[in-house]
């Protein structure tokens, strides 16, 4: 017990001379403004600070002074409404908010060290939340163009991110070989978590472009395996039943013979 006891202690001691502050003059404020700079990380390598003012008696304001979301804008990323929406409900899981660019959590006296360790890890995980998406999107936009070196391999006259009529409704695909003497092709890159609701999706939208271009299409779906939940076996046959083509990720090599297979390429 006492060992443990002087782990937390030197953990605190050594925590402590990491933390640096800097007194700053607010005029808006009752009082001046602390910066406090914590030793945790997010984009672009910038550690996370937090500016405390007091703004009334024992009242608190917590501020990123637009912080959390610059750090990735100046790393030269972009960040999509999306993301933004996504950063606001960590934010305020977090009992934070964002007003315009800067998330602002208000506290009193007595929950003022806890909440700037609390604001302090929010910033964090926005940060961390949005390399994780990036990296995904990133492995996405990787497999496309896998699909497409494959595609300019085999000399494929194709369409990107064309929309093709089904007997119900237009249902977009990433890749698009309008039929000419051979049978064309429609191919979908997807991921996702709920592999099993997704597989119906695509079975469907398969199976309605095949409705209404019986024998003169095939449609194939990639599946990105990085950026989904695994796949399990009932998920990948409901997908077999509606595109005639299958392929992981991991092995592309499933396309290309299902080009051949089918008759796309000779």
């Amino acid at each position: 017990m006492a060992a443990r006891h002087r782990l937390v202690k030197e953990y605190l001691r050594s925590y402590g001379k990491l933390v640096v502050s800097e007194r700053v003059d607010d005029k808006t404020a009752a009082g001046d403004s602390l910066v406090i700079s914590v030793p945790l990380h997010v984009a672009g390598d910038h550690r996370v600070e937090v500016t405390v003012t007091e703004f009334s008696h024992n009242r608190f304001l917590l501020s990123d002074t637009g912080r959390t979301l610059s750090s990735l804008t100046d790393g030269g990323r972009s960040v999509t409404a999306d993301f933004r929406k996504r950063a606001e409900e960590i934010a305020a899981t977090f009992g934070a908010h964002f007003v315009m660019d800067y998330m602002l959590l208000e506290c009193d006296a007595r929950d003022v060290g806890t909440k700037i360790q609390v604001f302090a890890e929010a910033s964090k995980t926005i940060g961390d939340a949005y390399l994780l998406a990036r990296s995904k999107h990133e492995h996405f936009q990787e497999v496309v163009l896998d699909v497409k070196k494959i595609f300019h391999a085999r000399r494929l006259n194709f369409k990107e991110d064309y929309r093709v009529k089904g007997a119900v409704e237009k249902h977009p695909f990433d890749f698009y070989v309008a039929p000419n003497g051979r049978p064309g092709i429609a191919v979908a890159v997807i991921a996702g978590h709920n592999t099993h609701s997704l597989a119906k999706v695509w079975a469907f939208n398969c199976s309605d472009v095949r409705e209404a271009n019986p024998d003169k299409l095939r449609l194939g779906v990639v599946i990105d395996e990085q950026d989904s939940a695994p796949w399990t076996k009932p998920s990948r046959r409901i997908l077999q039943k509606g595109a005639d083509i299958v392929a992981s990720s991991s092995d592309l090599n499933a396309l290309d013979h299902g080009l051949l297979f089918h008759g796309v390429v000779k």
